[in-house]
């Protein structure tokens, strides 16, 4: 055993990190760059437009069911290659046609693969930093923290090339986010194949039930917060653009956006490291909420404050997930625990949009970031009510 006082490297956290950029930031959050250029070449209504978010959320809960159910026999670093392997395929072959089918089922499998990418992406963050729980609080942060690094890619990817030539080339848009996924996804690939296998195999192999009398409330938390901030990054720049502020603008509060995503872990890493999961939990819902109501309170010019402060903030609710399972189960548990919390968050995510969208036709934009800041309060008050599980260590 290592001395004490010498602290593992957080490469192998960074290295995990890209995966995020690729599941979220590219195969989530990039379509938002994408979506007026494709309406305008194919023509398509808003549901139509709408419809390929609902169909990458609902992949991303098929996805998270999935893992949870095979976690019982497949290992979490095959699942996690698994699933950035199709997260890259998928962003790669997505403009090859422009059916709205053939673009729906690309969809729907980009959201499987990412959700396979969380889940097990932050369990092997987990076992990795197992013995090290001075910097697991920082590993665990910097993981979904990538998620900034792919949103700012993208839009320095992305943005430009729309921009100089035109909507017709969204196909190529989508080829050039599949370049950037297969670069960005070689070190997360290549690390996970060194990860123990006897560690990561025995976490499938625990049948004992999840203590949810416990932990519910955070379960239920975990799926409020993610209907509140797949809400805020829905519609957040179509409220934008109700205001009247440029597309240049618009990218500029999204890489202040992308790059406080990034910062977050490093921010909240003394919180990580030292809180129990459900205040960090309670505590960042908070912050988030701040940066939700900023736009309704302060107008255009509260945008760049607002991306600020929710981007830095965000993704630690996934952060706070992984500390406060990682405080409350074994190691032998922590892959279904991941995979089961995923699931919550992906329901938040699928029904929070429909939800707000509906608020949005009868209230306008406005309602639908209200409906996003009651949500962040109900995130904020549930943590509170959970318990540790008897004997968690």
């Amino acid at each position: 055993m290592g001395s004490p006082a010498v602290l593992p490297s957080l490469w192998p956290a960074f290295a995990l990190c890209l995966s995020m950029a690729v599941a979220n930031g590219l195969g989530r959050f990039a379509y938002a760059l994408l979506l007026p250029a494709m309406r305008e070449d194919l023509q398509w209504t808003y549901a139509q437009a709408g419809w390929l978010n609902t169909a990458n959320a609902l992949g991303y809960v098929l996805g998270a069911g999935t893992a949870y159910a095979l976690l019982h026999r497949v290992s979490a670093r095959r699942l996690f290659q698994a699933g950035l392997g199709l997260c890259v395929f998928t962003l790669a072959v997505t403009g090859a046609s422009g059916a709205l089918s053939w673009l729906s089922t690309q969809r729907v499998l980009n959201g499987v693969g990412a959700a396979w990418v969380s889940a097990c992406g932050s369990t092997l963050v987990l076992l990795h930093y197992r013995h090290a729980p001075n910097r697991r609080g920082a590993a665990t942060g910097l993981f979904f923290g990538g998620a900034g690094i792919g949103i700012i890619a993208a839009g320095l990817a992305v943005a430009p090339l729309l921009a100089i030539h035109g909507a017709a080339t969204w196909p190529t848009a989508w080829l050039v986010l599949g370049a950037v996924g297969l670069l960005a996804s070689i070190w997360p690939m290549t690390l996970a194949g060194r990860i123990q296998e006897s560690t990561a195999v025995t976490e499938a192999h625990d049948p004992a039930p999840l203590p949810l009398r416990h932990l519910g409330a955070c379960l239920a938390a975990y799926f409020c917060w993610a209907g509140g901030y797949i809400i805020y990054l829905t519609f957040i720049f179509a409220w934008l653009r109700d205001h009247g502020l440029s597309w240049q603008q618009g990218i500029a509060v999204w890489t202040v956006l992308g790059i406080a995503i990034l910062c977050s872990g490093m921010l909240w890493r003394r919180a990580l490291g030292a809180w129990p999961g459900a205040h960090v939990l309670s505590a960042c819902c908070a912050v988030s909420l701040l940066g939700t109501l900023a736009p309704l309170l302060g107008g255009t010019t509260g945008l760049f404050v607002s991306a600020a402060v929710f981007g830095s903030s965000v993704f630690i609710a996934a952060a706070a997930i992984a500390v406060l399972v990682r405080q409350n189960l074994p190691a032998a548990r922590i892959g279904r625990a991941m995979a089961l919390f995923n699931l919550a968050f992906a329901a938040g995510q699928a029904i929070g949009p429909v939800a707000a969208g509906a608020v949005a036709d009868r209230t306008g934009l406005d309602g639908a970031l209200w409906l996003s800041a009651a949500l962040h309060v109900a995130a904020v008050a549930l943590p509170w009510a959970a318990r540790a599980p008897r004997g968690a260590g």
